[in-house]
């Protein structure tokens, strides 16, 4: 990460990409001042801090981070007010350590019922009703509820935009962790009948933060060997490009794990669709998102030998032969490989 800047780590396919893993990892590692983010609870955040699994939904992962870094949720954040309130107690969160911008809004039980009358399910959205808190927003509807109003977030609210600011003046790191990936993009990613209810662009990303793109430090795209895409009880979460749709025993075959493998999505319990790399789709995210760096996980997914390898040149060929073709077509390079839940290596040191 570039300090003194606003550095974002992005998905480059369609979420789950493991990016809350690199975030806490590059948390860790370089301490940033104040980790960033557009707070909604659609979507999970998962890393390991010491064998110790956490699961954030409106938090950046990236702040259980032991340097204890604090957190800005920028003013499109949207809230289930009594979830983030569990969630910070879950994860030892102090309060203090976070501030939301007074124009991020509350989830509201219409919102929810909405999502679940217009029969959201049936594209792979979690219901949580993210998409109309947001549209009630644009309208500008005098029902919208700002977190500002809401007595428990008083001690929490402030001026996301200027805090930011003034610690870029003063020379501090920003760590903006984005949620779901660009495949999801509403404007850019696949079908857009089957995206989520927001552009995922790192421009986006700042816009939302309020910071000027001559203040971005690197963006860093994550990916894996094979994407996913949520699963749901009834219709289809939608096509991936030309990629065909795949069976998890195959991956399962191809890379040699010693047990079945097949995974779940973190808010709705399902089994996650899996699909053959989309190098068209890849082509799309870095031409359009122009990453800095790349982040490849589930790299034992190549290969099962490669679980738990702190050493990149003790990777298996297979492997180290997808990174080269990544690099090769993108000049982009692959600096962080992850190898199992906790697992990363950093080709830097």
């Amino acid at each position: 990460m570039r300090s003194g800047r606003f550095n974002v780590v992005i998905g480059a396919q369609a979420g789950s990409e493991s990016k809350g893993k690199l975030a806490l990892y590059l948390s860790q590692k370089h301490k940033p001042g104040v980790i960033s983010m557009a707070a909604s609870p659609n979507a999970g955040h998962t890393a390991y801090l010491n064998g110790v699994k956490h699961v954030t939904y409106h938090l950046p992962v990236s702040c259980i981070a032991e340097h204890r870094p604090l957190v800005m949720l920028g003013p499109s954040s949207v809230f289930l007010p009594y979830n983030f309130l569990r969630e910070l107690e879950e994860n030892g969160i102090d309060p203090d350590r976070v501030c939301i911008n007074p124009r991020a809004v509350v989830i509201k039980s219409s919102h929810i019922r909405k999502e679940k009358e217009e029969g959201l399910l049936k594209i792979g959205s979690t219901n949580q009703g993210v998409g109309e808190a947001r549209v009630e927003k644009l309208r500008r509807s005098p029902d919208v509820v700002f977190i500002g109003s809401v007595r428990q977030f008083e001690r929490m609210t402030g001026d996301t935009v200027r805090y930011i600011h003034r610690a870029l003046v003063d020379g501090e790191t920003i760590l903006h962790e984005m949620t779901q990936g660009f495949d999801l993009c509403l404007e850019h990613g696949i079908d857009p009948r089957y995206c989520t209810s927001k552009m995922i662009h790192p421009a986006m990303a700042m816009a939302e933060a309020g910071v000027s793109p001559l203040l971005c430090g690197d963006i860093i795209g994550v990916l894996r060997p094979y994407p996913i895409r949520v699963n749901n009880r009834d219709g289809s979460s939608g096509p991936y490009a030309e990629s065909p749709e795949i069976t998890w025993d195959l991956v399962r075959n191809r890379c040699g794990a010693p047990t079945p493998l097949i995974e779940m999505t973190t808010t709705t319990k399902l089994p996650r669709r899996v699909f053959e790399f989309c190098w068209s789709r890849m082509d799309a995210f870095v031409r359009t998102c122009g990453p800095t760096q790349l982040c490849l996980q589930f790299a034992n997914y190549v290969n099962w030998s490669d679980y738990g390898v702190k050493d990149y040149f003790l990777l298996s060929g297979e492997t180290k032969k997808f990174i080269r073709e990544i690099e090769n077509r993108y000049s982009v390079p692959v600096v962080y490989i992850g190898t199992s839940e906790e697992d990363m290596i950093d080709r830097r040191w």
